[in-house]
């Protein structure tokens, strides 16, 4: 009896064995697999986080692109602008009459530049100019109100049928210091009254406005279109002189000596402060 017991706890003993060894393999396998199963989640997961941060990265790149892209945009703009100002100031000075000027670069071109004060003549060098002489003195602390309030300021602006008392309302704006109306009044009027003998001052003055204000590239606008409409005016002499002034300004060197030595040779006859005036300037920035 003690031997058969001992036969059978042996062969549950063997059997047990072999349920264990035939088990232990398996169970073995699927914690590896479990294992490689987290393993790879945890893969998974990094590259999930490499990729959000990737995405973000594009993202961001994407946006540095569009903003460089406006840059570059912007910046042709501006050579172009500067090209056309350039090719009106040659076409001024070779006399071209049926020349058609640029309008106002101003907006994008404004710099107040190197000296950018007002160009203030000697007392008396046009016979007496209080208009003239209220911008040269408020010019140094004028600030320009940008395009936003040009605009509100044009809203505000509303020319007398008579050109001579729109001249004068225009004008009243600079007495003011209101330059922001000024400038748009001495636009409309030169638009509203083109072949009126006031005309000529009109667009002087607007010059000299954006001159005051260190609007440099719109001041070099309107003089040229003085220059070029406005040939036999008493003020072009001056009005070379502001208009290479404004080219000094914008550091444009060779054209500012160029329009300063054609004033001279065209206008020999010039006031003295005005040819002073010249020569000051050309020896500031080296003309040769």
């Amino acid at each position: 009896m003690t031997s058969i017991n001992t036969g059978i706890r042996t062969g549950l003993l063997a059997v047990a064995a072999a349920l264990f060894t035939a088990a232990s393999p398996a169970q073995a396998g699927t914690k590896d697999d479990i294992r490689d199963l987290q393993a790879r989640l945890a893969t998974a997961e990094q590259a999930l986080a490499a990729q959000s941060q990737t995405t973000v990265k594009i993202s961001q790149l994407e946006r540095q692109i569009q903003q460089l892209t406006g840059q570059v945009e912007e910046l042709s703009y501006r050579l172009d602008l500067a090209n056309q100002r350039l090719d009106a100031v040659s076409a001024v000075l070779a006399g071209d009459a049926n020349f058609s000027a640029p309008g106002d670069f101003g907006a994008n071109g404004a710099s107040s530049g190197p000296g950018g004060g007002p160009v203030s003549l000697m007392p008396g060098a046009e016979g007496g100019d209080p208009i003239g002489d209220q911008i040269a003195q408020a010019g140094q602390n004028a600030q320009a109100g940008g395009p936003d309030a040009d605009a509100a300021a044009a809203g505000d602006v509303s020319l007398p049928l008579d050109p001579n008392a729109a001249f004068d309302y225009a004008s009243s704006f600079l007495l003011a210091g209101d330059y922001a109306r000024a400038k748009a009044a001495f636009n409309m009027y030169v638009e509203a009254f083109p072949s009126h003998p006031r005309t000529a001052d009109a667009q002087f003055r607007l010059g000299e406005i954006h001159l005051a204000l260190g609007e440099n590239a719109a001041a070099a606008d309107a003089f040229i279109a003085h220059i070029r409409n406005y040939p036999n005016d008493p003020r072009s002499a001056e009005a070379y002189l502001k208009l290479g002034t404004a080219f000094a300004r914008l550091e444009k060197t060779k054209e500012a000596c160029t329009v300063f030595k054609t004033m001279k040779s065209k206008h020999p006859n010039a006031s003295s402060p005005v040819l002073q005036r010249a020569d000051l300037e050309m020896a500031r920035i080296d003309c040769q």
